[in-house]
């Protein structure tokens, strides 16, 4: 904590936390406010009922932006390549990444301003409207239009949904409910992709598959109608053991010796509503209970942001981490279905559903690997240094996903074109799901933790810059296996994965004065 005249800013500035005491305890940071409306006031079955209606969100929006990679085979006799050109078939089922990216762009600026619950109740609403278009769709084109309107709105999960984590948890649990909200929506997803196959049987139809994904769109709607207030919270400066506190909404923490140093001085009640009844209720049933947001300020600076982290080398590098991990995934999920139902596999349609299940059990083991190891990690590493968390003891964490990530990749490759059990590609798609999420779980933490003023735009970087560029490298993988064949192309993006991973880590580690640079020159951007 560094003394500034009469006021002390306190080290989440520079994205330091002082997070463990001299006995032991680790303290709840942001200190939570009177206001009832604070979400970390709220107890924890409110709080995991917001966690639920996100990760149920988040699960719905899964299946349909990867289920249709499981009807191409379907599809086949639906479109044929002449109706189709200059694009192919498999665009239905890559498209999506690239509209993660594009929405991302939007949730995120566009929650700052409104808020959270009304970002995702529009989501919700597109969601329904896409799934409902791909149903009834006569043509490839339209249905190309409701899978990007699919995947637009999928792009609050790795976005505005992220910053809800955010917003719900305090710093020191923030690694554990974002591995838990990941991994367990991504097991849950792949199982039901896992009943694909038993849709399309039941109803004759690919069709079949949107149509029984549309119930729970509409549920979504009434999910998020009453079971999910606003989580983007203000806090008003607070007085705490002799000082008087202020707390941004991005971590940053100064502490004053009185509120006659207080911007704006001691906040005043809140005034009575003075809305007309009816402007009142569409206003409560639209925002729940709305706090106050940054506004269209922070929306009109989020580009400044949104420029400052794709400059920054800090950011891109997790940002092409993420293309690499995230793409590899994209691309193994692609092509082992269509290995698997191949000679000498022969497996059946129902039997390549079941093959999901590989995934969620990848996923399922993601959440010790980034949630649990992740937290024990930080509290042995901040107590060893005296109490104080930095934003490095983050980075054993990405070891594991990062050697996962390498390793499955080229030996899923050496496995499917030497033709080896299936036991062995299933395994390999398991442990590649595994890495991804960890990988992403970590993403998060260490750049929200990083740059906790910039956290919206970092994670939009990093969301719609890799998500953008796995389309592209999912995009240009055919002629790479046609150039390389399929092993030696699955043992070259290995090396560039584990490459780029360590490659980043002196970058980082030597990173802490280049952090505090980026603090005192662009701060309150």
């Amino acid at each position: 904590m560094a003394s500034v005249g009469s006021k002390r800013e306190y080290g989440a500035a520079q994205s330091s936390v002082y997070l463990i005491t001299s006995d032991g305890r680790t303290l709840e940071l942001p200190i939570p406010s009177r206001s009832p409306n604070d979400p970390l006031r709220w107890s924890l079955l409110k709080r995991a009922t917001v966690m639920g209606v996100t990760s149920v969100f988040t699960v719905v929006g899964l299946v349909l932006v990867q289920g249709t990679s499981l009807l191409l085979f379907e599809l086949e006799n639906e479109y044929s390549p002449e109706s189709i050109k200059p694009l192919r078939l498999d665009v239905l089922s890559s498209v999506p990444c690239l509209c993660w990216g594009i929405g991302a762009l939007t949730w995120v600026p566009l929650s700052m301003a409104i808020g959270r619950r009304p970002v995702l109740l529009l989501a919700t609403l597109i969601l329904t409207g896409g799934t409902f278009l791909a149903a009834v769709s006569q043509g490839f084109y339209s249905h190309l239009i409701a899978r990007c309107l699919q995947g637009v709105a999928g792009a609050v999960s790795p976005s505005t949904m992220i910053l809800t984590v955010i917003d719900l948890t305090f710093i020191h649990q923030r690694p554990q409910w974002t591995g838990l909200f990941w991994c367990m929506t991504t097991v849950l997803s792949n199982v039901g992709l896992a009943l694909t196959p038993s849709i399309i049987s039941a109803g004759g139809s690919w069709r079949a598959f949107y149509w029984a994904w549309l119930g729970p769109c509409i549920l979504l709607i009434l999910l998020a109608l009453f079971w999910a207030p606003e989580t983007s919270f203000k806090r008003p400066p607070i007085a705490f053991d002799g000082h008087v506190i202020s707390q941004a909404e991005t971590g940053k923490i100064t502490i004053y010796s009185s509120w006659e140093e207080v911007p704006g001085g001691q906040p005043k009640p809140d005034a009575p509503p003075t809305t007309r009844k009816a402007s009142a209720f569409l206003k409560s049933i639209i925002f729940g209970t709305q706090t106050e947001t940054g506004g269209w300020l922070a929306m009109k600076a989020f580009p400044r942001q949104l420029m400052f982290c794709a400059l920054n080398p800090l950011v891109l590098w997790v940002m092409l981490l993420n293309t690499f991990v995230f793409g590899g995934m994209v691309i193994t999920c692609q092509s082992y279905a269509q290995v698997l139902m191949a000679p000498p596999y022969d497996f059946t349609f129902h039997q390549i559903g079941l093959a999901k299940l590989s995934p969620a059990i990848g996923a399922f083991l993601a959440y010790p690997v980034s949630g649990i190891l992740t937290t024990y990690l930080i509290r042995v590493l901040a107590s060893r240094n005296r109490g104080v968390r930095e934003p490095e003891h983050y980075l054993p964490s990405f070891f594991i996903p990062i050697i996962l990530s390498s390793v499955s990749l080229a030996l899923f490759g050496i496995a499917t074109e030497r033709r080896w059990d299936w036991r062995w590609i299933l395994l390999f798609v398991g442990l590649d799901y595994l890495s991804a999420i960890a990988t992403f779980s970590t993403n998060v933490v260490w750049i929200t933790e990083s740059f906790p003023e910039f956290a919206g735009a970092a994670i939009v970087v990093v969301g719609a810059g890799s998500y953008g560029t796995s389309f592209v490298l999912s995009s240009v993988i055919a002629p790479w296996i046609q150039s390389q064949g399929l092993g030696m192309t699955y043992i070259e993006l290995g090396i560039l994965t584990v490459a780029l991973g360590f490659f980043g880590f002196p970058i980082n580690f030597w990173g802490k004065r280049y952090r505090e640079y980026i603090y005192r020159r662009w701060s309150g951007m």
